[in-house]
């Protein structure tokens, strides 16, 4: 099978261990690139700082490190000083950190403003973003202005930054009403910049609204309900191609050591890129059809030797002389 770059995010490698032993945790289990949240920078900001984080992530193999998401990132009379915070330890980080991609939300308030509003603001952030070396990218959520994957796929085509991208996050996808063949229909492939996988059941549990099954219950890939390999086929088709992102959050996997959901975690999600690997490759050759071998525990165990029974001598013919052989060559003499 092929060889995948994955990436922890931030809630597949959360724990109460150091951070350093979970950076660690995060290299050893096989993944080649994190997620950390606002929260954790400001964190990082405040103990160890981003360039001890730096040389952590070096020390463990990470190459790709995604920030993020940054929310309340347009223009809004209500912007609060810790809206202002958030977008400078951000991007404070994002230099640091040599960041690969800059993650931001859709506005997710109750009245949710238009899209069209927040053109302006995108494009500027897109500038700040590049002038970093990092890429801007959006996040579809259903409870946003931009809903769907195909809607916000639309708003960053049209806003037309070459330094700008779309986030497809598989529960935020389907939960969000979005089909295979709509995404593979209504996702433009040059928006397309990051994936990340998990799986849920065939609906959203019952007492949960999907702003808490986001939360709480996002299984391991393979576990739930939902084709993953059909949906790595299809985000492939469109042109992505690594890291993929890995987003487990339930109770048990919070539960677990970081090390060993870390790895669990990989495993499971390597088994679904296997499998949509293997769609449409040759079939494996057919199981031997032959009869097993005969069975030891087929023969009955003898405890003392059968006595011989003297030969009867044929009344018809003479018996057969006795042939003495060589003692040295065992050649009959």
């Amino acid at each position: 099978m092929l060889e995948h770059d994955l990436l922890a995010t931030s809630s597949t490698w959360a724990g109460d261990e150091p951070i350093g032993d979970r950076v660690r945790a995060v290299g050893t289990a096989g993944f080649a690139g994190l997620s950390l949240t606002v929260d954790d920078l400001h964190e990082v900001r405040a103990t160890i700082g981003f360039a001890a984080l730096r040389r952590l992530l070096d020390g463990a193999g990470i190459v790709w490190v995604q920030l993020g998401p940054l929310d309340r990132w347009w223009a809004a009379p209500d912007r609060s000083t810790d809206d202002e915070a958030d977008a400078g330890v951000v991007f404070e980080a994002t230099a640091a950190l040599r960041a690969w991609q800059v993650v931001v939300r859709a506005d997710t308030s109750v009245t949710g403003g238009s899209p069209a509003g927040m053109v302006d603001d995108w494009l500027r952030l897109a500038d700040r973003t590049e002038q970093l070396g990092a890429q801007l990218v959006l996040e579809a959520e259903p409870w946003s202005n931009l809903s769907t994957v195909e809607r916000a796929s639309r708003f960053v085509s049209t806003a037309g930054h070459p330094n700008s991208g779309l986030l497809v996050d598989a529960m935020h996808a389907l939960r969000g009403g979005s089909t295979l063949a709509s995404i593979a229909g209504g996702v433009t492939p040059a928006t397309l910049a990051a994936v990340e996988l998990s799986d849920g059941l065939l609906h959203t549990p019952s007492g949960m609204t999907l702003q808490e099954e986001s939360r709480w219950a996002r299984h391991l890939p393979g576990s739930g309900a939902w084709d993953l390999p059909g949906f790595v086929r299809v985000v492939r088709d469109l042109g992505f191609d690594e890291p993929w992102g890995v987003e487990v959050r339930t109770p048990a996997h919070r539960a677990m050591p970081t090390a060993d959901a870390l790895r669990i975690a990989a495993a499971a999600t390597r088994a679904v890129l296997d499998a949509a690997d293997a769609y449409d490759a040759p079939a494996a050759p057919a199981m031997p059809s032959t009869p097993a071998p005969t069975s030891a525990v087929d023969y009955e165990p003898v405890s003392e030797p059968r006595p011989v029974r003297p030969a009867t001598p044929s009344l018809d013919l003479p018996a057969r002389p006795t042939r003495r052989r060589d003692a040295d060559t065992g050649t009959p003499a």
